[in-house]
């Protein structure tokens, strides 16, 4: 039995949610724990080979976001801000050394944390493996990626 597993669970498809949960996933890994994170719904364009190149920053209804001068959270709606606040974000990740989510993703692979794509979300939204990138697991149902998590002394589950 595995002492601990940290299970991620990630169905949003935004970069501020992908970025944490994947810094998470590599901390708790290269900290010798096992790792799996599972994509459902808009999660899968994390792994996804073509939809990874496009995440953006999603500034509606996330008050907290930093911007340059104060936006009222009405603004965040128009038209252009979400690439605004994608391309602001990913300034200040450059000019402070921290790693894309293509890195990040990588890293991931590296230190052996597993990537499950949901099975009924692949299904739903009509991706086949060959369309996720190299290294996922096989898609797996929410009942097989709960066993991973509980199959240990210490389960942690997050969810973002």
């Amino acid at each position: 039995m595995a002492k601990t597993r940290v299970g991620i669970i990630l169905l949003s498809g935004t970069l501020d949610k992908a970025m944490p949960a994947f810094m998470l996933g590599t901390t708790a890994a290269a900290m010798g724990m096992e790792v799996g994170i599972f994509f459902s719904f808009y999660g899968l364009t994390v792994i996804h080979k073509e939809k990874i190149k496009n995440l953006k920053v999603s500034p509606i209804g996330n008050p907290a976001m930093p911007m340059p001068v104060p936006v009222p959270q009405i603004l965040t709606v128009m038209p252009g801000m979400m690439d605004f606040a994608t391309n602001m974000m990913k300034k200040m990740m450059q000019q402070h050394k921290i790693p894309s989510i293509e890195q990040l993703v990588q890293q991931a692979l590296d230190l052996d944390v597993k990537l499950y794509p949901c099975q009924t979300a692949m299904q739903l939204f009509g991706f086949k493996k060959e369309d996720l990138i190299e290294g996922v697991q096989e898609p797996v149902g929410a009942a097989t990626f709960l066993n991973f998590v509980n199959q240990a002394e210490k389960p942690i589950v997050m969810n973002f």
